[in-house]
């Protein structure tokens, strides 16, 4: 019995395959190739890269002060920019060329928007400038929005800023003692914060605090704890429950608080500076 395997006839039968392709199947092919490169080369790729691959949307969040259409010209975007050639890390560094900034995030959203998210600089302190300017609890001086109007936050009396500019970061120790008082006067517990006006600090030796009802508070150079501060917030309390209002209020003795000046508030103050007149 013959034990051949068709190694033969199946050689012969793909030599007789390849003979029957036709001699022009090649060129053929070799010429679709061609036309195709041809007609991608005349297909105005500029054209629709400057209507398709564009910015078509900025989106600004995190504002509370800033409007929308500065931190966008901070950006430099503008709908209609190329978006191939977008550079996002250049973007972020000439968004937070805006000293009023904190930190920043761009990101692409979409297929061909941009979202730009923002934190802001929060004021802590009112500071001289010529008019009043602003600083944050880091120190870094901020430009108001609008000229003469700041935030509702007590005025620090001492320094001068006529000379720095908007962004600077500012970190004397005259500023460091205000925006420490400032940092505990806002603690929950104590709420003094909206009761203070004026932080003196120009006298390297105390601070002096302006309360908004014109009582003020002399105190050590740097605060000397909650626990004394909660004493003179307690103090207030008393007195004003008993109708009289202090000059001055000493709390720079560790467990004591002096008061200079109390008299009484309403009508029988009125009365009595009458008399003494």
């Amino acid at each position: 019995m013959s034990r051949y395997q068709g190694k033969a006839l199946a050689s012969a039968g793909r030599v007789r395959n390849t003979a029957s392709e036709s001699p022009f199947q090649k060129p053929l092919r070799i010429l679709l190739v061609m036309l195709v490169l041809l007609a991608l080369a005349m297909v105005p790729w500029g054209d629709i890269r400057k209507s398709i691959l564009v910015i078509d949307k900025i989106q600004v969040a995190g504002l509370r002060y800033l409007d929308e259409g500065r931190v966008r010209k901070r950006s430099g975007l503008k709908e209609g920019q190329d978006l191939l050639s977008l550079d996002l890390t250049r973007v972020r560094q000439l968004v937070l060329l805006e000293p009023r900034l904190e930190s920043a995030t761009v990101r692409r959203v979409g297929l061909r928007g941009v979202e730009i998210k923002v934190v802001e600089r929060v004021p802590a302190l009112a500071v001289e400038h010529g008019e009043p300017w602003e600083i944050d609890a880091e120190g870094v001086l901020l430009e108001p929005l609008q000229k003469g109007v700041v935030a509702d936050v007590p005025m620090l009396v001492g320094p001068d800023f006529s000379n720095r500019r908007a962004g600077s970061l500012v970190q004397t120790p005259e500023v460091r003692r205000g925006l420490a008082w400032t940092a505990i006067l806002s603690d929950n517990a104590l709420r003094l914060a909206g009761q203070v006006s004026e932080v003196d600090v120009s006298d390297s030796r105390l601070t002096r605090l302006v309360l908004m009802n014109g009582v003020r508070v002399v105190g050590p150079a740097w605060p000397n704890g909650a626990r004394q501060l909660s004493g003179l917030r307690a103090t207030l309390a008393d007195l004003s429950a008993k109708g009289m209002m202090p000059r001055e209020v000493d709390v720079r003795f560790k467990d004591q608080i002096v008061v200079r000046g109390a008299r009484p508030t309403g009508p029988t103050a009125t009365t009595t500076t009458s008399r003494e007149s």
